[in-house]
C-alpha cells in the first residue's frame, strides 16, 4: 500500500484519535512538513545521498550498538491494517511505522523536535497525544506498549553527530494506562465513518 493510499484507506488512525482530542493543528504545517521531508530522508535515502544534518542523526543513532542493530533491522515505513477490539467492540484501524523490529517486537517512532531538554520532550509527547500513538500502534501489532520508543532529534544532533544529544524516551505505565482511556474514550463515540 502507498503512502497516498494509506492516508485514504477508510480505517481510524492514531492521528484521527489524536486530533479528537488537540484540536485542529493545522498551525504547525511547517513543521508537520519538515519532519516529514526529514523521515523520508532518514528512513528510506541511502547514506550518501542524506543531508548533513540526517546523516549526523544517523551517525548518533549508530553509535550505540543497539540502537544502530534496531535501526539497520527494523522494517521502515511499515504500514499495518487490522481490526482492534476494545469493549467488546471491534474496530478497523491503521498505522503508519517508522520503525517495526519483529525480531524484538520493537516500535520506534522518530520525531523531530525543537525541545530544549529530555523532559521537555517528554512533555511534548503528552501534550500532542503521541502516547495514543504509541499505544495505538501497539494494539495494532499485538505487542507490548512499553516497548514503543521515540527517538527524539532536536537540533543539537543534527550538528554534532553525537549520540548523547538524541532523546530515547519511552512510556510510563500511567501515560500508557492515559492513551489507551483516550483511546477507548474516541472508539466509544466513534460512529462508524471511516471515511471522516
Amino acid at each position: 500500500m502507498t503512502r497516498e493510499d494509506y492516508i485514504k484507506y477508510p480505517a481510524v488512525s492514531a492521528s484521527r484519535i489524536k486530533r479528537h482530542y488537540t484540536g485542529d493543528i493545522s498551525y504547525a504545517k511547517a513543521s508537520l512538513n519538515y519532519g516529514k521531508d526529514f523521515h523520508f530522508a532518514l528512513l528510506e535515502c541511502e547514506y550518501e545521498t542524506m543531508g548533513t544534518p540526517v546523516r549526523n542523526t544517523y551517525d548518533a543513532i549508530h553509535q550505540v550498538q543497539l540502537l544502530g542493530e534496531m535501526f539497520d533491522k527494523s522494517e521502515k515505513e511499515r504500514i499495518v491494517v487490522s481490526e482492534i477490539t476494545v469493549h467488546d467492540k471491534t474496530f478497523l484501524g491503521k498505522g503508519a511505522m517508522d520503525l517495526c523490529w519483529d525480531e524484538m517486537k520493537i516500535i520506534a517512532d522518530v520525531k523531530t523536535t525543537t525541545a530544549k531538554s529530555l523532559q521537555a520532550f517528554a512533555d511534548d509527547m503528552i501534550k500532542h497525544c503521541n502516547h495514543v500513538q504509541a499505544v495505538w500502534y501497539s494494539m495494532l501489532m499485538g505487542w507490548n506498549p512499553k516497548d514503543f520508543y521515540y527517538i527524539g532529534v532536536p537540533p543539537k544532533v543534527k550538528k554534532s553527530g553525537q549520540f548523547k544529544d538524541l532523546y530515547l524516551y519511552r512510556h510510563n505505565q500511567q501515560e500508557l494506562d492515559q492513551a489507551y482511556e483516550l483511546i477507548a474514550g474516541f472508539l466509544n463515540q466513534f460512529d462508524g465513518n471511516y471515511g471522516k
